[in-house]
């Protein structure tokens, strides 16, 4: 998954490393209650913890905590006194305050308890958000927040979408392995009560802190390129990402260069070539309309998913995701629809003699031969038991709205890449044409698109449908 840059405007509180205390708070953050169900095979579901929703930090406005004076701007460049270059790393991160934000005015809102709609556009002109899911235990006595943790093998995830979505435009659920109290520690007392830690495969540069530094940029870096100076790699599994035109879920393993596993965040200092490298960042995905144009090479044969199609993108779905676990190793992520009632079993791809409806290595392997000539990213990288790994050690739950500024979202919805043919094995990914959605056209066209995720439930694998 490519992932977004920030636009960043200054609405409601502050972004930083430290938790504005007191009197010197503009806003205090009071995180979006949204309780979700654990579910087992025989005792049926119930709420699952004291759940919240927060903002990514990097949504957030980012100031001085001694003077109020901006520490970024809009214009993404670090513009405080204490963050001027490399060396400021921790003296701007200790300098910078965090503080709350207005949700509304970042379109996201939660209705009826368990669900939580996110707008393309808030109502000052913020574009997108992340939010992750937080669990608040008053006795932890780390942080009373953290972030909620799922261990999902041998174990099923189900939601429910909902949105208005075209193309260009993204609505994803899914996880990374992101620290479960957002990397805090003495040069970050804020947090993931304030969205703090993000990381994901592909080895992100954009965000502002890492593992409790700032993230300035180091002239003359890697390759004699200005870069930033740190990369947050971590293993990472989408769930669901998805537009009225095309939809994929993906698991994006992760290892060391020398090919050993990791936990959490890894903060890579090495170019962004070298760093991407961490993670297979495409991942092996099963993406319902680069498959079935793959096996038919007919456009209206393509009748998986999308509006009016077989699962009928105008309308709620709920989606679940099975993680198979056998001999205590992930051999397989399984998918199953629910709409209007029906149980609708996910479709079949083929490559050469075999069939697969499933994400399993063989099906990845399949896949990489026939789109990628050959190259097994997926394997090199551990494949299903390296994802394996990780969902057993925990993940923290992502919900996620924006555009791509980069290649536009067609690596989900369209031609890509964009100087292949419609006869390149794989290439064809959806029917968007290069020049529409944001951000080729004005975003404030697309202000009132939205997605919905509600009924968020997991546990034994059967017990959420």
């Amino acid at each position: 998954m490519h992932r977004p840059i920030v636009i960043l405007a200054a609405v409601g509180g502050t972004l930083s490393q430290q938790a504005c205390n007191g009197q010197d708070c503009v806003a205090k953050e009071v995180p979006l209650k949204f309780p979700i169900q654990k579910c087992t095979s025989g005792g049926g579901c119930a709420t699952d913890g004291d759940t919240y929703l927060t903002m990514d930090a990097n949504w957030r406005w980012l100031q001085e905590s001694s003077s109020y004076s901006n520490c970024w701007d809009e214009d993404r460049t670090w513009i405080s006194d204490i963050c001027k270059d490399s060396s400021d790393q921790l003296k701007c991160a200790q300098g910078c305050m965090l503080e709350g934000v207005d949700y509304g005015k970042y379109g996201v809102t939660v209705e009826n308890g368990n669900s939580v709609t996110m707008k393309f556009m808030g109502s000052d002109g913020n574009i997108g958000s992340r939010m992750y899911l937080l669990d608040k235990n008053p006795s932890d006595t780390k942080s009373q927040y953290s972030y909620k943790q799922f261990s999902l093998l041998g174990k099923e995830f189900t939601f429910t979408f909902e949105s208005t979505l075209s193309c260009g435009i993204n609505g994803p659920i899914y996880f990374t392995e992101m620290d479960k109290y957002g990397d805090m520690g003495p040069s970050n007392t804020a947090g993931a009560l304030y969205g703090t830690g993000y990381c994901d495969a592909q080895c992100p540069g954009d965000m502002h802190f890492v593992k409790g530094k700032a993230n300035i940029p180091i002239e003359g870096g890697p390759n004699k390129v200005t870069e930033s100076a740190f990369k947050a790699c971590c293993n990472e599994m989408d769930l669901w990402e998805a537009n009225n035109v095309s939809t994929a879920y993906t698991p994006h393993p992760c290892q060391m260069p020398n090919g050993t596993s990791f936990a959490g965040t890894y903060a890579c200092t090495g170019s962004n070539e070298e760093c991407r490298k961490t993670c297979d960042h495409a991942g092996c995905d099963f993406a319902s309309y680069r498959l079935q144009y793959f096996n038919t090479k007919d456009r209206s044969k393509v009748n998986f998913w999308g509006n009016n199609k077989q699962i009928d993108a105008t309308q709620p779905v709920s989606v679940t995701t099975q993680f198979v676990e056998t001999d205590g190793k992930l051999s397989a992520i399984r998918r199953v629809y629910k709409q209007n009632g029906k149980i609708i079993q996910n479709m079949n791809a083929t490559f050469g003699a075999k069939t697969f409806d499933s994400v399993t290595d063989e099906f990845c392997s399949s896949q990489a031969t026939t789109f990628d000539q050959g190259e097994q990213h997926f394997s090199a990288k551990g494949g299903l038991q390296e994802m394996g790994k990780s969902l057993e050690r925990g993940m923290t739950l992502v919900l996620s709205l924006w555009d791509d500024v980069t290649a536009h979202m067609l690596w989900l919805d369209g031609l890509y890449p964009t100087n292949a043919s419609t006869s390149t094995p794989g290439a064809v990914r959806g029917s968007c044409d290069p020049g529409t959605g944001p951000p080729m056209q004005d975003p404030k066209m697309f202000a009132d698109k939205y997605v919905k995720f509600s009924d968020i439930k997991w546990g034994d694998i059967g017990s959420t449908l």
